[in-house]
């Protein structure tokens, strides 16, 4: 399988000279706000993140030489996005190997561009531990260091991701899991300047070297964006799928259907 690259993981391999970003969060149970519980760093129980880690942690000369995850969705471009959001259903996942990659449900602006200085984006990352499943939320600034978004996040959960850009260097994040009422909104700013050229609604395999199979369960995500105050359909992207034959990705009118072509799209 010819493993292409993935922008929004150029950018994390960007160079190391790249502005720090700064969050906050909230958390809220069913609209109303609630204390945030602070829990483990998803870099010191994820596997796949602490490869990404490393991958950022690099001299710029390694990191050009390490292959990147390949992504499956729908992505748009244009000038102006300035939001977007996406609805997803968290998928099953089985994957094999003795380091197996993990797979990451996103939407986000400026992942498209490889030639892009930074890019936003937030959603869910699956991935299996002592042979469970397990998910995490998260938020990301990219350059800048990746966030874990504390929210419980199941198998088969519905997750919302809403992002809004408030200049092209901070903006607001709001995780949400509709299955249990909870969300979480994340303030970034200072970041690394965006260019808000594209827009996307992507399931990726997060892999740093040799691709690894990955089973996973049919997904479907709805959503839009807004490019310079009007609101682009999902039915307006185009079609992007790097899994070659594991992954189809299909537009059913405002609907966007993930299905694994390896065969896990059935369990």
């Amino acid at each position: 399988m010819k493993v292409q690259v993935s922008a929004f993981l150029v950018l994390a391999l960007a160079c190391c000279v790249s502005a720090q970003a700064t969050w906050s969060f909230k958390k809220f149970q069913d609209g109303v706000e609630v204390p945030l519980e602070q829990g483990p760093a998803t870099e010191l129980r994820s596997a796949t993140l602490q490869k990404l880690k490393r991958i950022r942690n690099l001299p710029r000369r390694a990191r050009a030489n390490v292959d990147n995850p390949n992504d499956c969705g729908a992505a748009v471009t244009g000038t102006g996005f300035t939001s977007i959001v996406g609805t997803w259903n968290v998928p099953t996942i089985q994957t094999t190997g003795a380091s197996p990659p993990g797979l990451l449900q996103w939407v986000g602006i400026d992942g498209l561009s490889e030639t892009a200085d930074a890019g936003i984006q937030g959603g869910t990352l699956s991935e299996i531990q002592d042979g469970a499943q397990v998910n995490f939320a998260y938020v990301d600034m990219l350059p800048a260091a990746l966030q874990q978004a504390m929210l419980t996040v199941e198998t088969a959960d519905t997750i919302t991701t809403n992002i809004t850009t408030t200049s092209t260097t901070s903006g607001v994040i709001t995780l949400s899991n509709e299955t249990r009422g909870t969300s979480i909104v994340a303030t970034v700013s200072g970041g690394t300047a965006l260019s808000r050229t594209s827009a996307e609604w992507i399931l990726q395999i997060a892999e740093t070297s040799n691709l690894a199979p990955v089973l996973f369960s049919s997904v479907t995500v709805t959503g839009s964006a807004i490019a310079s105050g009007t609101t682009v359909s999902l039915s307006k992207a185009s079609v992007v799928s790097n899994f070659n034959s594991d992954c189809t990705a299909k537009l059913v009118g405002t609907t966007l259907e993930i299905t694994d072509g390896s065969g896990g799209g059935g369990f």
